[in-house]
C-alpha cells in the first residue's frame, strides 16, 4: 500500500523473506489495459507485511485522492493519505512513530496501466525532523505471473524509481487492490514486501 504508503511510507527493517520468489515476469502474457480501479469509502484491503496480517481501510475521500487508516496489525492507527496507491503519500500521522507531509507534482499518467506506460512526480517533504526532496519516476515494465498461495495471477508490473528505492506494484484486472508491492532500498535490500490475504495465510 500507501502507503500501500504507503500506508507504504514506513521503513520497517529487512524483511526475512525473498522479494521475487513468487514473481515470474514473462512477456507472453496478454493482458487489456487495465483501467485505475474504482474504490469507495469503507473498502477493506486485507494484506500481509513481511509475514504479518494487516487491513487497510479507506476512511475517506475527496476531489484530491483517499484517505486511509491501518485499522488491524502491528501498525494499526497509521493514518495517510494520498492520490492512490502508486502515488506518493501526501500525509501520514502515527506511522511507526512517524508523521509528515509532502507536495506532490505528478506529470504524466500511468492510468490505464499498460506495458510502457510513464508517470513521474516531483516530491518535497518534511516530518519535522528532517526534509528531502525526490524524482520518481514510474511506469509499467511488462506483464508477470504472481503466485498467492495454490493461485497464479497473470498481472501489470508497475516499477518506480527514485534515488533511495525501487518500488514495485502487481496489478491484476480481477482485483481493485495490488496483488503484491515490494520496496527495496538500494543499499541495504529489501525493506518491505507485502502481498494480498487470498486465504493463503503467512507465509
Amino acid at each position: 500500500m500507501k502507503k500501500l504508503i504507503i500506508p507504504f511510507v514506513a521503513l520497517l527493517g529487512l524483511a526475512a523473506c525473498q522479494t521475487n520468489s513468487n514473481v515470474v515476469r514473462n512477456s507472453q502474457v496478454s493482458l487489456l489495459s487495465l483501467a485505475k480501479p474504482e474504490i469507495a469509502v469503507g473498502d477493506t484491503y486485507a494484506y500481509y507485511r513481511n509475514g504479518n496480517k494487516e487491513t487497510l481501510t479507506v476512511t475517506d475521500k475527496n476531489a484530491d485522492g483517499l484517505m486511509f487508516e491501518i485499522t488491524e496489525g502491528p501498525n494499526k492507527g497509521c493514518t495517510s493519505e494520498g492520490a492512490d496507491f502508486i502515488s506518493p503519500d501526501t500525509k501520514w500521522t502515527n506511522c511507526a512513530g512517524s508523521n509528515g507531509t509532502q507536495s506532490v507534482i505528478r506529470k504524466g499518467n500511468i492510468w490505464p496501466l499498460k506495458p510502457g506506460a510513464m508517470e513521474s512526480f516531483e516530491i518535497e517533504g518534511t516530518d519535522g525532523k528532517e526534509t528531502w526532496s525526490a524524482t520518481r519516476d514510474c511506469i509499467v515494465a511488462g506483464t508477470a505471473m504472481v503466485t498467492v498461495g495454490t493461485k497464479t495471477i497473470p498481472t501489470y508490473e508497475v516499477i518506480c524509481k527514485d534515488a533511495s528505492n525501487t518500488r514495485s506494484w502487481f496489478y491484476s484486472p480481477d482485483n481493485k487492490w495490488p496483488i503484491k508491492f515490494t520496496k527495496v532500498h538500494k543499499k541495504r535490500g529489501l525493506v518491505e514486501d507485502y502481498v494480498i490475504d487470498l486465504g493463503q495465510g503467512a507465509s
